[in-house]
């Protein structure tokens, strides 16, 4: 306790500065998924005044079960990091948002809360991609981030509840982020396990340790099945954004061929970013990346919402990845030009 105190008299001290360093040294960035660097969301500039820290429980993606996990065994260290992550932006007000289907972790981040009255714990329902961080803010504060913007851009700063227990190992322990929890999972696996896993160890080898598979998969996914990037083989290393390995034999996936696109709707109706994505694959499809980005495309969070009930099985978010690629090369031709000028 007397530990915790000194560190976190510490960081008030010199804010910022003793958070960047820590941070930066330990090679923190988020677990959620999009392995954003930690020390950018705790440094908004002057006028991008924070007054209300999120802190990430909403793990929605199915299969995944790491971070209910983790906010049950290390209740305190995520309560701390939170702590301070707050004090690293100068905020008294923190809410933690966790769906209603992890009872046991809502319970227990109660109960290590309790002492500190500026954090809240809050229930959600479940609900599909409630864990992503515009949804997750719209849920909680009824503030809409603006098309193109960042969470700043409405006084909040967001993160994982993982990356608050990196935090509190990376300032308290000089530990970098050389680890982090991720579900091992899927039809194919043999025994189902939520592992502590080092950065760099090969997909193979965490099979192995969870039985190997138990039938041949026809799909290896590094992540959910909504969101996760499709794997030719397991001899891929495990990185800061792995969140999980789902394995799936032949029953448990439907591959179709894709169609035209037959004008329904249910994208649309689907997409929680209000986008239309019907029309944004047909760009990016036609290689129209131009106008694909003035109709919204880098507003997409590849949720594959839209993927999941096309029912002409278009590959939408594949074509949405494709354009926003397109335009980071366009982007870096034009840069490559006007510095040769």
């Amino acid at each position: 306790k007397a530990r915790e105190i000194g560190i976190l008299k510490a960081v008030g001290t010199s804010t910022r500065r003793v958070m960047r360093v820590f941070l930066i040294q330990g090679g923190i960035v988020g677990l959620g998924g999009a392995a954003f660097p930690t020390h950018v969301k705790l440094s908004p500039p002057p006028e991008k005044k924070i007054t209300l820290y999120i802190l990430n429980g909403a793990e929605c993606e199915p299969f995944l079960t790491a971070d209910d996990r983790v906010m049950q065994e290390r209740t305190e260290d995520i309560i701390l990091g939170l702590r301070l992550m707050m004090k690293g932006v100068g905020v008294q007000r923190a809410v933690i948002g966790v769906e209603v289907n992890k009872p046991d972790s809502i319970a227990a981040l109660k109960q290590a809360a309790a002492p500190f009255p500026g954090i809240t714990v809050a229930k959600l329902r479940t609900k599909y991609p409630q864990g992503s961080e515009k949804q997750l803010i719209r849920v909680l504060t009824g503030r809409e981030v603006p098309r193109g913007g960042l969470p700043m851009d409405v006084g909040v700063a967001i993160n994982n509840v993982g990356t608050a227990l990196a935090v509190t190992e990376a300032v308290c322990e000089g530990k970098p982020l050389v680890e982090r929890a991720m579900t091992v999972t899927g039809t194919a696996i043999s025994q189902p396990k939520n592992l502590k896993v080092r950065i760099g160890t090969r997909f193979q080898d965490v099979i192995d340790y969870c039985g190997g598979f138990s039938a041949a998969p026809v799909k290896i996914l590094m992540g959910g099945p909504m969101m996760g990037i499709a794997q030719y083989t397991t001899d891929v290393p495990v990185i800061k954004g792995t969140s999980g390995i789902v394995a799936l034999k032949a029953e448990n996936v439907a591959i179709v061929d894709s169609q035209t696109c037959i004008r329904c709707g249910r994208c649309v109706n689907a997409c929680p970013m209000y986008l239309v994505p019907s029309t944004l694959g047909i760009l990016c499809e036609r290689h129209r990346f131009v106008d694909a980005k003035a109709a919204g495309l880098m507003d997409c969070v590849e949720c594959g919402c839209c993927t999941y009930v096309c029912p002409a099985g278009r590959p939408m978010v594949h074509m949405f990845k494709f354009g926003k690629m397109e335009l980071f090369k366009i982007a870096q031709k034009e840069r490559a030009a006007k510095e040769g000028k």
